[in-house]
């Protein structure tokens, strides 16, 4: 048993954009190439080599349009436009 009378949780989700980039000296397939890329740990600048060539990973843009989500407690939110701020 909880110490806390009410419990809220809620799910937030935005959108980050990474960024790879892939070099090979044979065509490769799209699951080749993802794979190749997949497979360089995402640190900027780190690269990844192997028989089919190499992968760098080259950045990741941080969402900023955050999506939210309540999953537990709304009913016990207070409506801030009745609460007393004072």
């Amino acid at each position: 048993m909880s110490e806390y009378k009410y419990t809220y949780r809620f799910s937030e989700q935005t959108v980050d954009t990474r960024y790879y980039k892939v070099e090979s000296n044979t065509k490769l397939t799209r699951c080749e190439m993802q794979d190749l890329a997949w497979s360089v740990e995402q640190i900027d600048g780190e690269s990844f080599r192997c028989n089919e060539g190499r992968a760098t990973f080259e950045g990741t843009e941080v969402g900023d349009d955050a999506q939210y989500q309540m999953e537990e407690g709304a009913e016990n939110l207070l409506n801030e436009d009745d609460y007393d701020w004072s």
